[in-house]
């Protein structure tokens, strides 16, 4: 496993975790169970766009990073 997946794996633990500790935790702070579902939903989906645009770079079929000549 190399970094990069290390990585990936951090992020996803990040946002799916973080997104049900959120439903979790929000109502003891007196938030209803409908507006922290709402609220770890937004979280999630932002958190996963983020790492989708950070691995936008890494794309195996790259000519460039294979070194082959043509």
């Amino acid at each position: 496993m190399g970094h990069s997946h290390s990585s990936h794996m951090w992020m996803m633990v990040l946002a799916c975790g973080g997104a049900l500790l959120l439903i979790l935790i929000l109502p003891f702070f007196g938030l209803s169970k409908n507006w922290s579902v709402g609220i770890a939903i937004i979280v999630m989906l932002g958190l996963h766009f983020l790492m989708m645009r950070s691995h936008s770079g890494h794309n195996p079929n790259d000519k460039q990073k294979g070194g082959s000549c043509h």
